[in-house]
């Protein structure tokens, strides 16, 4: 079973897979306007594409609340977390070190806020700053030029989440998404014609649409997890789309 997105509905769940939140990320990234692009582009997407690809290691993971209720990737334990993250940086380091360093400098922007909670957490950040440190040697990259590719990962994720979570401001206010490679904060409004628009607009076209596989759910809860991987088999897949307009 992979790692989800869980939004509620009036009745039961709108579930979305981890890895369909991070194609739309980079489907993000792939539409910036050229000028701003960075070295190695490709493999920036790829990277963002794969940040949170926890598919394969979650299986043992649970999946339901104590209630019974579809678990949303936020409300897992924090080991379980840091064990799902590193073994995804280890599975990146066999692609790439460039694609390694961007997901490993995610993962460090993600917990060392929560540095000094749990020592199996500071160990790992440890880890990823040590990491870091050596494969931008090894890459001959100076750490600002790091910063910069990663800023797109960032605000690509952060933008990802706010679709998928259903958080976009409503009454055509504006929110923070997340700096662009100059520092400049882009953000979002949603129009009264729900077309969305960014300051500054960041986009190499005009007018884009995304979108994203969804699974709805009826039933509150389950007896167990397979029960809730068979309901999510057998779910219709509907889609849910958006429209950016300058």
């Amino acid at each position: 079973m992979r790692a989800v997105i869980v939004n509620s509905l009036q009745k039961g769940w709108e579930v979305i897979y981890q890895r369909s939140h991070a194609n739309l990320a980079a489907m993000l990234v792939a539409a910036w306007c050229q000028e701003d692009h960075v070295p190695r582009w490709t493999e920036l997407i790829v990277a963002t594409a794969q940040h949170d690809d926890q598919e394969m290691f979650w299986s043992n993971s649970p999946h339901l609340t104590d209630k019974g209720a579809p678990l949303d990737f936020t409300q897992n334990d924090i080991n379980t977390t840091q064990t799902q993250a590193q073994r995804v940086i280890e599975n990146a380091y066999r692609q790439g070190l460039w694609i390694a360093l961007l997901i490993s400098r995610h993962n460090s922007f993600l917990y060392e806020p929560m540095r000094g909670t749990d020592e199996q957490l500071d160990a790992f950040l440890d880890e990823q700053k040590r990491n870091q440190k050596e494969w931008c040697a090894k890459l001959g990259y100076s750490r600002e030029q790091v910063e910069r590719a990663y800023s797109f990962l960032r605000w690509a994720d952060r933008m990802s989440l706010i679709l998928c979570r259903r958080r976009l401001p409503d009454r055509d206010r504006e929110l923070d998404v997340a700096p662009d490679r100059h520092g400049t904060m882009v953000r979002v409004r949603q129009r009264p014609d729900n077309t969305l628009s960014l300051t500054p607009w960041i986009f190499e076209d005009e007018h884009l649409n995304f979108s994203i596989e969804v699974r709805q759910l009826d039933q509150l809860a389950f007896a167990d997890d397979q029960a809730f991987v068979d309901a999510m088999d057998s779910a219709e897949i509907k889609v849910r789309e958006w429209c950016f307009r300058k």
